[in-house]
This record gives C-alpha cells, sequence and structure tokens, in this order.
C-alpha cells in the first residue's frame, strides 16, 4: 500500500493561545477525513507542545520566534515527526491495524514513549533514589526494586521500563474503549482514577465485583467531583451521571468477562443502585424522564441573528453561534476543529465535511447558505477568530442578554445526594451554550415540520429519540403551524 491512500502535511490549530497555535500533523485520507497528531518534543520525559505564532510560520515552516531549543532545531522536529506520522500510518496499513489517533500516536512517538527511565536519568545525571530519598548501590539494584515492587506509586515507571503486566481494571481500559465500546464510554475512567488515588483502592481486574462498584459509587456520590487540582470546589453528581456510570461500568464488566475471559464470574450484574430499602439505595429517589435541552424557537433564532450588536466580540460569538447551528447543530469537539479546508463547492452547492470526533464517522453535509454567506463574506475566515469554548460560553450569555432573550425555561437539578429533585426557572441568557446550536438545528427543524429522517441526516443522529423529544416541546408550536396550513385553489389543467 503506498501513500496514494493518504498524505500527510504540517498543519496549524485554528484558534490561538498565549504561546501561538499548536502546530499537528496532519493525516489527509482519499476519503476526506483527517487525523490530526500534535508535535511535541520530549525533554526530561515531559511532552512540551510546538505552537507558533502565525506571522513566524510560512508554509509548513517556522521562520522566528522564541523556544526552548533553536528555529533550525524546531524545524528538524517538525520534519522528523512528519516522517514518524507517516511511516506509523503506513505500517498500520500494512499490519491491517485500526488507523486512529491514538494508534498513529504511539507508533509516531514510540521510541520516546517508551525509553527507559531509569537509562534517560543516568544520562541527565540525576541520582537514581528509592521511595525514602536513599540512593541504591547501583542500576542494576535500582532495576531490581522495580521490577519486584507492589507500590501502586511506581506503575507507571514499571510500564516505562517495561516490567509491568497488565493486572488492574485501568491498565485495560483504553483498549475497552478503542476496540469495545463508544467513545463516550470513557466518561468514568477520572472518576475511577481519582478514587483509586485517594482510597488506594485500586482493583485487580479478579476483583472486580459488586462489592467493589458498591465502594467506588458510594464514594463518588459522597464526594463529588472537581476539575481543580487541589480537590476544593466539589460539586454534586447528578442522577443522571451515576446512571450513566453504571451503565458504562456494566459494559466494562461485559467486556472483561466476554471478550478478555478475565472473570469467572458476572457477579458486578449484582451491583444496583435503586434497591427496596432507601437506606441501601444510592439513588434515593426515582428521577423524572426530564432532559434539561433547550432551544431557540425559530423567532427567537432569526432575532438574535438579525440583532444589530455595538460591541464586536459578541457579533463575532453571535455569529459562531449562528455558524455552528447551521452548519449541522456541530457538536463543540467538531467545530473548534474545522477551517476552510473543510468546505467544498460543487454543482449542487457548498458541502461541509469532518470526521465526527464523538462517533468517528465521516459527514459531508450540505449548509445553510442563506444563514452562512452573509458570516463568510464579513469575516476574513472566521474560524481563525475562534476564542476559546470558555469565553464563547461566556460571552454567548452576554449577547443573549443584550438581544433580550430572557423567555424563563424550566429546569430540573436531579442532586443524588438529595431526597428530591429542584426545579428552577431561568431566563435564556443564563443557561445558553455552545451546546444549545446542535438543539437549535433539531427544534427548528422539527417546528418547521421536516420528517425526522431528513433532520437526522442533517445533523448526525443515528437515532430519533432526541428529535422526538424536540417534536414534545414544540407541540403548541406545530399546531399552529397546522392551523396556518391551508388549502389554496389549483388551477384546472
Amino acid at each position: 500500500m503506498t501513500t496514494s491512500f493518504f498524505k500527510v502535511l504540517r498543519w496549524l490549530r485554528p484558534y490561538e493561545s498565549k504561546n501561538g497555535r499548536q502546530v499537528f500533523i496532519r493525516v489527509r485520507f482519499k476519503n476526506g477525513s483527517d487525523i490530526n497528531i500534535p508535535v511535541y518534543d520530549f525533554i526530561r520525559n515531559e511532552k512540551i507542545p510546538i505552537s507558533v505564532k502565525k506571522e513566524h510560520w510560512n508554509k509548513g515552516y517556522i521562520t522566528g520566534g522564541n523556544y526552548h531549543i533553536s528555529v533550525r532545531e524546531v524545524n528538524s522536529l517538525l520534519s522528523r515527526v512528519e516522517y514518524n506520522v507517516k511511516d506509523a500510518v503506513e505500517e498500520l496499513i500494512e499490519k491491517n491495524i485500526r488507523i486512529n489517533k491514538d494508534n498513529i500516536f504511539k507508533l509516531a512517538y514510540i521510541r520516546e514513549l517508551t525509553e527507559d527511565e531509569t537509562e534517560r536519568k543516568i544520562a541527565n545525571g540525576e541520582v537514581i533514589v528509592d521511595e525514602q530519598g536513599g540512593a541504591f548501590a547501583s542500576e542494576q539494584e535500582f532495576v531490581e526494586f522495580i521490577k519486584n515492587t507492589e507500590d501502586p506509586k511506581f506503575e507507571k515507571l514499571k510500564k516505562k521500563m517495561g516490567f509491568y503486566t497488565l493486572e488492574y481494571i485501568l491498565d485495560f481500559w483504553d483498549d475497552f474503549i478503542i476496540n469495545y465500546a463508544p467513545e463516550s464510554y470513557n466518561s468514568p475512567k477520572n472518576s475511577i482514577a481519582d478514587y483509586i488515588k485517594n482510597t488506594g483502592d485500586n482493583c485487580k481486574v479478579k476483583d472486580f465485583d459488586s462489592e467493589w462498584l458498591k465502594r467506588f459509587f458510594k464514594y463518588i456520590v459522597e464526594n463529588g467531583w472537581t476539575f481543580q487540582k487541589d480537590g476544593e470546589n466539589k460539586k454534586s453528581y447528578t442522577i443522571t451521571t451515576i446512571k450513566k456510570y453504571h451503565k458504562h461500568l456494566r459494559r466494562f464488566g461485559k467486556y472483561l468477562f466476554e471478550e478478555k475471559k478475565l472473570l469467572d464470574t458476572e457477579d458486578y450484574k449484582r451491583f444496583v443502585l435503586k434497591k427496596d430499602s432507601k437506606k441501601q439505595s444510592i439513588i434515593k429517589y426515582k428521577p423524572e424522564p426530564f432532559i434539561n435541552t433547550h432551544a431557540l424557537y425559530k423567532k427567537e433564532f432569526d432575532w438574535f441573528y438579525a440583532f444589530p450588536f455595538e460591541d464586536k466580540q459578541l457579533e463575532l460569538v453571535r455569529d459562531m453561534f449562528v455558524l455552528q447551528t447551521w452548519l449541522g447543530g456541530l457538536r463543540k469537539s467538531d467545530f473548534y476543529k474545522l477551517s476552510e479546508q473543510n468546505f467544498h463547492k460543487d454543482s449542487k452547492g457548498i458541502k461541509v465535511w469532518f470526521r465526527q470526533i464523538k462517533t468517528g464517522g465521516d459527514v459531508m453535509n450540505t449548509i445553510n447558505t442563506n444563514y452562512l454567506n452573509p458570516i463568510f463574506e464579513k469575516y476574513d475566515n472566521i474560524f481563525n477568530q475562534f476564542p476559546k469554548v470558555s469565553v464563547y460560553n461566556e460571552k454567548l450569555k452576554e449577547a443573549a442578554k443584550a438581544a433580550g432573550l430572557d423567555r424563563l425555561l424550566k429546569f430540573v437539578t436531579e442532586d443524588i445526594t438529595k431526597k428530591e429533585a429542584k426545579l428552577e426557572w431561568k431566563e435564556i441568557y443564563l443557561k445558553i451554550s455552545n451546546s444549545w446550536a446542535r438543539n437549535c438545528a433539531v427544534s427548528i427543524l422539527c417546528e418547521l415540520g421536516y420528517p425526522d429522517s431528513r433532520i437526522a441526516s442533517f445533523t448526525g443522529h443515528k437515532d430519533h429519540e432526541m428529535i422526538n423529544h424536540y417534536k414534545s416541546i414544540h407541540k403548541k408550536d406545530l399546531q399552529s403551524m397546522m392551523d396556518e396550513i391551508k388549502p389554496e385553489k389549483v388551477k384546472e389543467l
């Protein structure tokens, strides 16, 4: 197989951080899909991303700027990573191994990822020490210690030195996601890792059972979650999240039992979130089948679309929201990876193509030029002007407030630690975010009465469950629409 199946090129991320735009090696396949591999320099076992200011970038080469190494060495690094990525894809094709970002990354950086940690320390003149801080008599003594220790804090080092055997549940997690379950099933991983870190209850595969699940769920419900490294500002889990985690871990148990043959029984199935006794239940009340998903009605959306903002940043995020909606209700992850290269014009109009990050599926979609052409004409490549997602969401709320989008919406919070759900009414401008773009695409098309199959094709939904939900939201609007559609007199043929 030759490289005619694919090509590699150097690519800058569309949006800029304080260090510049991160550099990637983009693998573009013949079917139009892309996989982007970040360019890293590995120093003392740390990954240093390469980012470049736009003015220092010329057709894949760096022409200036300040880096931890010289510009010449940075360009040499780019060439080396580009070659390694190309070589990695060819090897995956030749060996008929799944071609995805993770596999390409591992092969492209195989030397850096597997280099012996001990040799690295010695080469850097560091002293090899044990956990008490005392030096070993020799390298071999250190190697033997790492090889034989069962202390979990040395697991990462054992993996790098090639002494690690797959024994614990998280050792199998990546394979579970890559080869057995959809990417969305990866959501419990961080909570599991956090639980193990804080309790030391690292579950071996053979011990994955109902008792371990009970300890895990009890802990995360009682302690909540946080994005902060210091563990502060804890938030409670919702019932929806806990039920989702339970579903994913049951699937993981099935993977260990049926696929890997590592469990003798399916005892893990005995754990349930809701029992007859409230004292034994993780979930203390039966949640209502309510989805906190909201959208703008078409009149509201059109008002927002035409609103004359004085603040240019508010106008930009409004235009981003319109763009995200009418490119197919794109998810944030897909929206932020777009560039002008993702658009194709033919005799039937303009199409956008990309590979969905969540599902991995390829999308080639006709876009709504009625809404989008004025936006494309307004900006010199709007994709290069995207702010960070957090800024996008913050400013989008400000824009919605400035435009007067203050209709009250019902929100139900099902806190896992409470005994009943909490009902609140919030104005649109307080809750709107980038995720509403997908909601609006479905909602408005349902409001206009388009068939489910065409809506699903436009948004990439694989089933009609969410579309049916929006139909229930818009019952009154649909009835009003039906009242307005009247038969007209037709001339005789």
